[in-house]
């Protein structure tokens, strides 16, 4: 079963026509006090980056998934999903009758490099992988030499293998947790086309099984396939957003290495035409860099809850007063919220319309 339901109840306001993204910008949903329909003006927007707060059960996902789906077609561009949850094979043909690729990492290992690829781009994707990989388990230097110097040779010589194998035994000290990572990635296989597939197509990275297993080693893997596709998407980049990233459960990433996110988010992601779809359950999981991420997001979404402290932690995000507050504590209901749209300072009380 989906955390979130697969249908709101909907609101007597909801039209009976369908509504879908047109020139006015991406269709959010109807405004709760005045019922009207509401857009984000991407066009407006400098940044394509979203931002959805809410309690479990609040239809954050829903809202989600609404909003990145309604914002890829009117780009007419594709969809990167990390999926923690084990939940957008499904729930995404409910929104799009595009075809989607699942790629459980458990399955296939996400490729170091292949036989075909030049030797600079091997290069640079051991370096990324030895960075990555020290970013969260703090790697002794020798340690990341022999990495690089076993690697090397692996990829040279077209040697398959997958790396909890290759690197078993160079140390002793660290835990089990460690191999649980390795064991999702290898060398030189014939075709890197998991990770081209990502680039190019609708894919949804299944991650939910290695979440359960280790919730770092998931972190390590959006982090390294998001750097690799930074790589690769800057120079297929032709539109204003050539690639959306979902990330749902952001806590999990946050948590580990909330530093390389914000570099994504904040150096990299306009140029190279990504746009990140996020979603967590507390303004918190962000610390220290909530206000520089949700700075950076042109739509922030709060769905929503009855408790005030909630609302007033939200309010500085929200543009919410005293008595957007107390309004806020009396929308309670899946898909309902606060939303701050940009170019619009005034935040608008509003249900997520999942119908397009």
């Amino acid at each position: 079963m989906l955390l979130d339901s697969v249908a709101y109840s909907f609101p007597h306001m909801l039209l009976d026509t369908p509504i879908k993204s047109d020139k006015n910008g991406v269709y959010i949903g109807i405004d709760i006090l005045f019922g009207k329909k509401i857009y984000w003006h991407t066009e407006q927007s400098p940044r394509h980056h979203m931002l959805v707060v809410g309690p479990t059960g609040s239809g954050k996902t829903i809202a989600l998934t609404t909003i990145a789906t309604r914002l890829a077609n009117l780009y007419n561009t594709t969809l990167a999903i990390f999926d923690v949850k084990g939940e957008y094979a499904s729930l995404i043909r409910l929104f799009t009758d595009k075809n989607f690729i699942v790629w459980n990492v458990l399955q296939t290992p996400i490729p170091i490099c292949n036989c075909s690829e030049a030797q600079e781009d091997i290069t640079h994707s051991i370096r990324l992988f030895i960075n990555t990989l020290n970013s969260l388990y703090k790697l002794p230097t020798y340690i990341r030499e022999q990495i690089h110097e076993q690697l090397t040779k692996l990829c040279k010589y077209c040697y398959e293998a997958s790396l909890d194998n290759v690197l078993r035994g160079y140390w002793v000290e660290e835990s089990e947790t460690m191999y649980t990572t390795l064991s999702i990635f290898g060398t030189a296989s014939e075709s890197s086309a998991p990770l081209h597939l990502l680039y190019q197509k609708n894919v949804v990275m299944d991650l939910s099984k290695l979440f359960l297993l280790d919730p770092k080693a998931a972190a390590i893997a959006t982090l390294y396939v998001l750097k690799r596709m930074l790589r690769v998407v800057k120079d297929l980049n032709t539109s204003p957003i050539a690639k959306i990233v979902l990330l749902d459960e952001l806590w999990y990433l946050a948590q580990s290495s909330i530093e390389d996110l914000v570099n994504i988010l904040i150096r990299y992601s306009r140029g190279y035409g990504i746009a990140l779809a996020m979603a967590t359950q507390s303004i918190d999981d962000l610390n220290p860099y909530a206000d520089v991420i949700a700075e950076n997001c042109s739509t922030i979404l709060a769905l929503s809850s009855s408790s005030r402290n909630y609302w007033v932690r939200l309010s500085r995000y929200l543009n919410l007063g005293k008595k957007g507050i107390e309004n806020a504590t009396k929308f309670v209901g899946q898909g309902i919220g606060v939303a701050k749209l940009y170019p619009h300072e005034k935040p608008f009380y509003v249900y997520i319309d999942p119908i397009d």
